[in-house]
């Protein structure tokens, strides 16, 4: 893994930011791990100190919380540094970068074509569904 320091390095930063963002969501979003935790042992959820910045109300669900946070961003670490792990990301990073990715212009040529298309269906089965809804009763002997 020495010689392999820097290879893969976007690809690893990449997966270790979006997991670590993940997980942060998971522990501090709307009902969380903090949340759950109030809910659980009411008695978490008074604060120690005041107001801070950025973490708000410090009490002992968030400080949980947030040591869960840490353990899981360590975990996270320890994973992708892997030597198997490494070799994937080395070779998923060389892999994307001999990706051919479209530009601007053939981007809104292929979302223009979708549209088209889509419109276009969206007619046509508008038009037999009109068509089938009004001659259907007749066919099978309803009357209304």
């Amino acid at each position: 893994m020495a010689d392999k320091k820097d290879q893969g390095r976007y690809a690893r930063m990449t997966a270790f930011w979006a997991l670590l963002l993940l997980l942060a969501y998971g522990c501090l979003g709307g009902a969380g791990l903090a949340t759950t935790l109030r809910s659980w042992f009411p008695s978490w959820g008074s604060p120690w100190t005041g107001r801070q910045p950025l973490i708000g109300d410090v009490d002992l669900a968030k400080f949980v919380t947030l040591g869960v946070l840490a353990a899981g961003a360590f975990f996270l670490h320890r994973v992708l540094n892997r030597p198997r792990v490494a070799d994937m990301m080395i070779e998923t990073e060389g892999e994307l970068k001999k990706v051919t990715w479209p530009t601007g212009a053939e981007t809104w040529a292929g979302a223009l074509a979708v549209l088209l298309t889509v419109t276009v269906l969206l007619g046509y089965l508008f038009v037999a569904d009109y068509v089938l809804a009004s001659f259907m009763p007749g066919l099978m002997g309803v009357r209304s």
